[in-house]
């Protein structure tokens, strides 16, 4: 009887032992994850703060980079008002006379022989002429002026009676373009000289070139 009584109790005291440390074995098993928690909520707080933070830098950077563009686009638009400012300079030739500018322009550019109508290359001439009569010249009397040198009509008689209808027809191609570009018709006056007012000798070659020519005069003296 005692001896049963005893084993009863050993083996309670196994159980109770047993029921213990299970119950440790749980609490450990709970603090251990209790842990783990506090390291994963500390980890994603830190997770966050560096999207936080990478959300401020890229914000930064397309701050920089927004202001970079705003700097290139006004370096762009300088360029380019320089430029403007180059290609808007006067054209090369004008001459100052006691009552206005004046440029020449050779008629063998503006025109293929014996024709008056205007070559591609005569077009690009004028244009340059045409910002300086819309720009520093805007408001002025303009006069254009047709010359040819002293060879009679030849080869394109069938189209002009003589050198002053093939001047003036010439000078109306010229006053066309004008007017096309924008320079007022009312600023303008065509006047066909012929082979009249030469400027070199008909006698050479070169002579003859100078002579057939165009005049774009500005009146600045009324």
């Amino acid at each position: 009887m005692k001896r049963g009584w005893i084993h009863g109790v050993v083996l309670t005291g196994i159980v109770g032992l047993a029921l213990m440390a299970g119950g440790c074995n749980e609490k450990e098993q709970i603090l251990a994850l209790q842990n783990k928690n506090e390291a994963l909520l500390e980890e994603n707080k830190n997770l966050r703060d560096q999207v936080i933070e990478l959300e401020r830098l890229n914000a930064q950077m397309k701050s920089d980079c927004d202001a970079k563009d705003m700097a290139l686009a006004s370096k762009n638009e300088e360029l380019a008002r320089l430029r403007a400012g180059q290609d808007s300079g006067a054209a090369e030739g004008w001459q100052s006379t006691t009552v206005g500018d004046k440029i020449a322009v050779g008629a063998d550019l503006l025109f293929a022989s014996g024709r008056a109508t205007l070559t591609p290359a005569g077009q690009q001439a004028l244009a340059q002429i045409v910002r300086d009569l819309k720009g520093q010249y805007s408001g002025l009397p303009i006069r254009v002026y047709g010359y040819t040198d002293s060879d009679p009509i030849r080869k394109s008689r069938k189209l002009w009676q003589d050198n002053l209808d093939l001047s003036s027809n010439r000078a109306m191609a010229v006053t066309r373009y004008l007017i096309s570009r924008g320079v007022s018709a009312e600023d303008i006056e065509t006047i066909g000289m012929g082979e009249t007012h030469f400027v070199a000798d008909n006698s050479s070659r070169d002579g003859k070139k100078r002579n057939r020519r165009v005049e774009i005069f500005v009146v600045k003296v009324p």
